[in-house]
C-alpha cells in the first residue's frame, strides 16, 4: 500500500505541473436580469453593430419566454439585446418571428432562443427554434405535426435588412417525415458561422433517428461571393442523397448537437460535394460555459 502511495504522488505533482488554470473577473461582471422562468441566459452571444451606429449588444436567448399576442401560443422563446451597462433591466425583446398559420405551423414551447450567434463585428445575427413544429391537415384524423425547428438570421442591427435576413432557415421543411427521416429534425438545437463570415451551418441532432445531421450553407454578402463561392449547400448525410448511412455514427448519438467551429480552408473542385463527414470541417463542442445572467 505504501509502495502504491509512493508511486501516484510523483504522478499527481507531474499532472499539476502539466495543467494550467485562469481566473474569472467577479468584481466586473455584467449582471442583467430576465423573467422569472423564462430561462433568460439559457444562450448568450456578445455583438458590435457597427451601422447605422456603433453599439454593443449582449445578445441573450430566453427559451421560455412568454408568447407575444400574435403567436398564439402561451411560451415560445424569445431573442433579447441588452446594451453593455450596468443597468440590470434595460434588456428589450427583438421583434421577430411576429404572427402564425395555425393551419401550417405551432410556435407552443418552441424555445425560440435556444442558440444565439453573432458573425462577428457588422456581421449577421442567427438565433434558432428546435421545437418549431410544422402541421399538416389540421383537424382531421391523420394530422401529423413535424418538429423540424427553424432559424433567423438577422442584420447587424438585429433587424431584416435583406434577403438573407428572416425566418425561412428550415431546410427540414417539406422533407419526408417520420422519426427515421426529418420527422423530428430539430434543427438551430445548435448553430454556428464559419470564422471567414462566408458559411453557416445548423446541428439538427434528431434527423435520421436521432443520429443527427449537420448542414453548411453558403451566407453569400455580395455578388463577388456569388462568383467566389458557388459551393454548397452540404449535409452530412448528403444534401440530395439524405442517406444517413454517410454519417458514421449508430442512432440516437444526437451529432451536430454542439458544432462552434470548423477549419476554414476552401475545398478543391474535387472536393466539392463530399460523400463522407470525415472529409467535412472539423466540429467542436464546447466543455463549459458561465454566464452572468439569470431568469
Amino acid at each position: 500500500m505504501a509502495g502504491a502511495r509512493g508511486l501516484w504522488l510523483p504522478w499527481f505533482c507531474l499532472r499539476l505541473l502539466a495543467s494550467a488554470a485562469f481566473n474569472l473577473d467577479a468584481t466586473s461582471t455584467l449582471l442583467k436580469d430576465g423573467d422569472k422562468g423564462s430561462l433568460f441566459g439559457f444562450a448568450v452571444a456578445l455583438h458590435r453593430q457597427l451601422s447605422p451606429e456603433p453599439a454593443g449588444w449582449l445578445l441573450v436567448g430566453a427559451p421560455q419566454a412568454p408568447a407575444l399576442p400574435s403567436q398564439g401560443a402561451n411560451r415560445t422563446g424569445g431573442l433579447f439585446a441588452c446594451p453593455l451597462t450596468p443597468e440590470l433591466s434595460d434588456c428589450w425583446r427583438v421583434p421577430i418571428d411576429e404572427g402564425v398559420d395555425l393551419q401550417r405551423e405551432s410556435k407552443e414551447n418552441q424555445w425560440l432562443g435556444v442558440s444565439v450567434k453573432s458573425q462577428g463585428a457588422g456581421g449577421k445575427i442567427v438565433t434558432c427554434a428546435h421545437l418549431y413544429e410544422s402541421r399538416h391537415r389540421v383537424r382531421q384524423p391523420l394530422e401529423t405535426r413535424d418538429v423540424i425547428g427553424r432559424c433567423f438570421v438577422l442584420s447587424q442591427d438585429l433587424r431584416v435588412r435583406d434577403e438573407l435576413d428572416g425566418g425561412e432557415w428550415k431546410f427540414c421543411e417539406g422533407r419526408p417525415q417520420g422519426h427515421d427521416r426529418f420527422g423530428f429534425c430539430q434543427q438551430g438545437l445548435a448553430a454556428a458561422f464559419s470564422p471567414d463570415h462566408h458559411y453557416i451551418l445548423f446541428g439538427a441532432p434528431g434527423t435520421y433517428n436521432w443520429k443527427g445531421n449537420l448542414r453548411v450553407e453558403l451566407l453569400n454578402q455580395s455578388s463577388l461571393d456569388l462568383l467566389r463561392y458557388d459551393d454548397g449547400p452540404y449535409e452530412a448525410g448528403g444534401e440530395k442523397d439524405q442517406d444517413p448511412s454517410l454519417i458514421p455514427v449508430p442512432a440516437n448519438s444526437y451529432f451536430a448537437q454542439t458544432p462552434t467551429s470548423w477549419s476554414t480552408k476552401p475545398p478543391s473542385p474535387a472536393r466539392r460535394c463530399p460523400a463522407r463527414p470525415a472529409t467535412w470541417p472539423r466540429i467542436a463542442t464546447w466543455a463549459f460555459r458561465w454566464t452572468r445572467v439569470r431568469g
